[in-house]
């Protein structure tokens, strides 16, 4: 019979000092690629202090493709000179194996010092993904700025108090997403060549008369949601996208809407129009109208998705409808998102008319909105 180590029952457990029973140490067996995509998921602090764990764990933290950084208000003065919070995350990237590429890197930060630091060095740092989140403790739009470019950066996120202006050349961007950013330029942009999805998220738009300029010949995905430029809506929003599949608009509709290329590849439309009977500065009948123009400018969309206030706000139009042709040119699916909890509203005959009059035929349905939204380019 084979000999039991001592200390064992050979149940899976083991019994140390005193009786107790211990746990099995299932670590041990598992190979270092498991146990450094187990540390890729938690806090990079945390994973550092795993290496007081055994001679084996020691640098296993210096190997990590993925750095999660979260910093606590308490480590994050706000003047530079004294920020720890920065220093543990300067620590970080000097003392890791440098032969291994971040694949992403995820900040919350609480100062702009070490978001300005942070973006900075991941650029340095040939970082591929990059989210930084300054949303927390920030009460004051900072600017965001580089020092170099990047041709590796291929996903970035910024979410929180900053001010997103003119940037270098960025080749390798395909992906931008920005929350609760101040948008200062124009043509902001301009500089990612290979752009393929941006999305904006409750972004103030500080631009001038002229709006918002988007130009991305590879851009197939937009996403504009509840921006906005005080007190009323962004003042204009220009599309030179040649290639857009998907285009999400969620909010205060834009006073003026113009693209470029008349869209000949888009495909799937969601449209969330909010609107305001009281603003001085945003007539209600002018609304409807910037509604309208939006929608006519859609017309090789195959899929439509409108909510509730969207088909309302069609309904307080009857009068302008009526003079309006289809806007549609290849209309199939129709999807009129249903409000939470309630039934379907019937459509008023005037909207039916406006929507469906040259395509009886298109399917009409009420469905969820992530229902039928592609969530990558169509081929």
């Amino acid at each position: 019979m084979k000999r039991m180590a001592r200390g064992s029952y050979g149940y899976g457990h083991s019994y140390g000092y005193g009786g107790e029973q211990q746990p099995e140490d299932r670590l041990t067996s598992l190979s270092d690629d498991l146990l450094i995509s187990i540390l890729s998921h938690i806090d990079t602090k945390q994973a550092v202090q795993s290496s007081i764990l055994s001679k084996r764990w020691v640098n296993l933290w210096t190997l990590l493709p993925v750095l999660n950084f979260t910093c606590d208000q308490d480590q994050n003065p706000p003047n530079p000179p004294d920020n720890d919070g920065y220093t543990f995350i300067h620590n970080v990237f000097a003392r890791r194996n440098a032969s291994i590429m971040i694949e992403k890197l995820s900040a919350n930060v609480s100062d702009h010092y070490t978001m300005f630091r942070v973006f900075n060095d991941a650029l340095s740092l040939r970082v591929s993904d990059l989210r930084i989140d300054c949303s927390e403790n920030i009460v004051k739009h900072y600017p965001i700025s580089c020092v170099d470019s990047s041709d590796l950066l291929m996903s970035l996120s910024l979410k929180g108090m900053v001010e997103f202006g003119y940037f270098p050349r960025f080749d390798g961007l395909v992906k931008l997403r920005l929350e609760r950013v101040k948008i200062v330029e124009n043509e902001a942009f301009s500089s990612f060549v290979n752009l393929e999805e941006l999305f904006l998220v409750n972004c103030k738009m500080e631009v001038d008369s002229s709006g918002l300029e988007v130009v991305a010949d590879k851009l197939w995905r937009l996403t504009i949601s509840s921006c906005f430029h005080t007190p009323v809506a962004y003042p204009g929003l220009v599309l030179s996208t040649p290639n857009l599949v998907v285009f999400e608009l969620e909010g205060l509709i834009p006073m003026v809407f113009e693209a470029v290329e008349e869209l000949p590849a888009l495909h799937t439309v969601h449209i969330d129009a909010l609107f305001s009977y009281g603003a001085p500065e945003l007539p209600f009948e002018q609304q409807k109208i910037n509604l309208i123009k939006i929608i006519g400018s859609f017309k090789y969309a195959a899929c439509v998705h409108l909510t509730p206030s969207t088909v309302e706000l069609l309904s307080l139009s009857a009068s302008l409808i009526v003079q309006e042709h289809c806007p549609f040119e290849d209309l199939k699916f129709l999807n009129l998102i249903p409000p939470p909890n309630k039934p379907v509203t019937r459509l008023d005959s005037c909207v039916v008319a406006y929507l469906l009059k040259d395509y009886p035929k298109a399917v009409v349905k009420a469905l969820p909105r992530s229902v039928g939204m592609p969530m990558r380019r169509l081929t």
